[in-house]
């Protein structure tokens, strides 16, 4: 193809404070390894009720609920457990030696510090032959209770137990513990069990101004120094913290943190006392995510969702930086590992905020549970599928793998009742790494050659001679917008379509169509915005891009791994001075810095924040860097621009 090249050699007059380390920066997103979404074989089968909590102590498994029955895979002898059974976490045999029976539902489970017992939280009054009130502390060897554990009585049932600083903490729907009043959350001494005034702080109040004031699920960082709870309440020492409360635990007492959210004031329905469901927390403690139910509340509402809070956020009213919508089904259980949020309840999509009990546009179908990409919620392509009943109400993730407890008998359509192992070992996905300068950038549909593709060298300060590179038989012309991730050259183009195909800077694979989101109903209105764009980055798997005519910077959540477009537009920036979005020409995003082309040919640099739940421009920053207003023989600017990253997440 004929096309008419600029070509230029020219040097920016840059201090060195302008090349400093902020534009070497890098952003990386983790990879990591999913666990098998088809289950190991050797698990026992619970035969009724639910396994409402599952913990590894030792070379044990330890399930908790409202069962009675339970037979070892292979055999058709059925043995009775009530409420309590453990089994080899590797041979999945139930334990003959194992059997407390304490007669009625255990919630919660909790490994304690000497690794040969376990705490158990429920709503018992005599455990093991031994009259202990809603928690003890059992052995997994024989099933003895502890006796030097002894809480005194609880006056109602307990729903979650943590375990951090040398401080057991117990959450439920009780008001004394050992003739203290401590409504709903309470420390005790871990090898005592006697109580302990580290948490003095009151809660108060309910949801709906029914029910009892309680804390269901809690979790704690790792360093100790935070600790999460949910549940039906209104306030922590008489301010509003309503259905979820921080506390800063790194004293001698515990305090309320500096973080305070009204994401959690949406009624939902009434149904429901309170429609929180589990939190778990990050293994850095950096992020924490909440799952709910509580029926369809449109687009905007906390009801039957998933959220991502940042956990160490001082504000009166901390946004999610995440939130995932199911379309008006629960998600009970949450499991937060390095490489996805584990998800299970009875739900059939995610991705889906604009329908209620139907699949809306962009809906992913994801049937029971599913596997979440952690920066910003999109379901990932893991998806084993499960019976829905009501929903999975316990993860553990351990050496081996992810263990499920829920209420139904099939996972991947193999028949593994109420607790399954899926293996650790599953698909792989690379980190994902912001580009950097020096670099190639790439400029499709410029005026120099508007069907075809420019590259030249850019280190930020100097651009190199336009070259001419293969175009791929690519009309540039009709291209909206492009990026790279790991060698896959991302496109939007003028028919809304937007494609994948690998690109090792001279040869190009074939076309594939990113359509995850529109498999079930069209993500129309993504593929609206495509047509109309006029410039297009990734980071922190958010797709970030400019509109004819709009002075704005949006973005879309995006997870290159699954293709799973975000079905919700949101706002970055509504623009900074020194550039106009309405006439951006491409743009590109290299470590801090965003560069945008104009309409008059120039490049003009933006510092890049990142953050909560988008990056955003930050404003003072913006200097044109090349380009006819700087007189160095360069034009920039066309239908598209990017970076050049190969499949290891370098330049070129």
């Amino acid at each position: 193809m004929n096309r008419r090249i600029l070509a230029v050699a020219a040097a920016l007059a840059l201090s060195c404070g302008l090349l400093g380390t902020s534009n070497l920066a890098t952003a990386d997103v983790p990879g990591g390894t999913v666990v098998r979404t088809t289950p190991a074989g050797a698990t026992p089968h619970v035969l009724d009720g639910k396994v409402l909590a599952v913990v590894r102590v030792g070379s044990h498994i330890v399930l908790g609920g409202s069962f009675t029955r339970v037979r070892n895979e292979g055999t058709s002898v059925e043995v009775v457990r009530n409420g309590l059974v453990a089994l080899d976490a590797y041979t999945g045999k139930v334990s003959t030696t194992f059997n407390p029976n304490p007669g009625t539902s255990v919630t919660s489970l909790l490994p304690a510090p000497d690794g040969q017992s376990v705490y158990v939280g429920g709503g018992f009054s005599t455990i093991g032959g031994v009259s202990r009130s809603r928690v003890a502390q059992v052995r997994v060897s024989d099933g003895a209770v502890v006796s030097t554990f002894n809480a005194g009585t609880i006056n109602g049932n307990v729903r979650d137990l943590a375990l951090r600083g040398g401080r057991l903490w117990v959450a439920g729907a009780f008001t004394h513990v050992a003739g203290r009043s401590q409504p709903a959350l309470a420390t005790l001494d871990p090898t005592t069990g006697a109580f302990s005034p580290y948490m003095g702080l009151r809660i108060a109040g309910t949801h709906r101004g029914t029910g009892v004031t309680q804390v269901l699920k809690m979790d704690t960082t790792p360093d100790g120094s935070r600790l999460v709870a949910i549940g039906n309440f209104d306030t922590l020492q008489g301010v509003q913290n309503h259905q979820l409360l921080v506390l800063d635990t790194s004293g001698t007492s515990a305090q309320p943190a500096p973080f305070r959210t009204g994401f959690y004031l949406t009624p939902c329905s009434s149904a429901f006392d309170s429609y929180m469901r589990d939190v778990s927390i990050s293994d850095d403690g950096s992020f924490f995510v909440v799952s709910t139910t509580g029926a369809y509340g449109g687009s905007t509402a906390a009801c039957d969702t998933t959220a991502r809070f940042e956990t160490f956020t001082a504000s009166t009213d901390v946004k999610p930086s995440w939130i995932n919508h199911t379309g008006g089904d629960t998600t009970y259980g949450v499991e937060v590992t390095p490489a996805a949020v584990y998800v299970g309840g009875h739900q059939r999509w995610q991705n889906n905020p604009f329908a209620a009990d139907r699949a809306g546009p962009g809906a992913v179908a994801r049937e029971g549970i599913a596997a979440l990409d952690p920066v910003n919620g999109l379901p990932l392509s893991w998806n084993p599928g499960r019976d829905k009943g009501v929903g999975v109400f316990d993860f553990t993730f351990d050496d081996r793998g992810l263990w499920v407890a829920s209420d139904t008998t099939r996972l991947a359509g193999q028949l593994k009742s109420r607790i399954a192992l899926l293996l650790k070992d599953g698909a792989t996905r690379p980190d994902i790494r912001t580009p950097l300068l020096p670099n190639d950038v790439y400029t499709g549909g410029s005026l120099a050659a508007p069907l075809g593709l420019l590259k030249r060298r850019y280190d930020g300060a100097t651009a190199g001679a336009v070259q001419d590179p293969p175009d791929g038989g690519i009309d540039w012309s009709a291209v909206r917008g492009a990026f790279m991730v790991n060698g896959a050259l991302y496109l939007g183009h003028a028919d809304g379509s937007f494609t994948r195909r690998a690109f090792t800077g001279t040869t190009y694979g074939s076309a594939q169509v990113v359509d995850t989101s529109d498999r079930i109903v069209a993500l129309a209105a993504w593929h609206d915005e495509v047509r109309t764009m006029t410039g297009m980055f990734l980071d922190d798997n958010r797709v970030y891009f400019t509109l004819a005519g709009d002075p704005r910077l949006h973005y879309r959540y995006f997870t290159p791994e699954s293709g799973v477009v975000g079905a919700q537009r949101y706002v970055a920036s509504t623009g900074v001075a020194g550039v106009d979005l309405t006439q951006a020409r491409g743009m590109f995003l290299a470590g801090s810095q965003v560069y945008v082309a104009t309409a008059a040919g120039n490049l003009v640099r933006v510092g890049w924040q990142r953050g909560g739940a988008s990056g955003r421009l930050v404003a003072g920053t913006a200097q044109t860097v090349s380009g006819p207003a700087r007189g160095d023989g360069q034009v920039w600017g066309g239908r598209a621009m990017f970076l050049f990253q190969s499949t290891s997440g370098g330049g070129a």
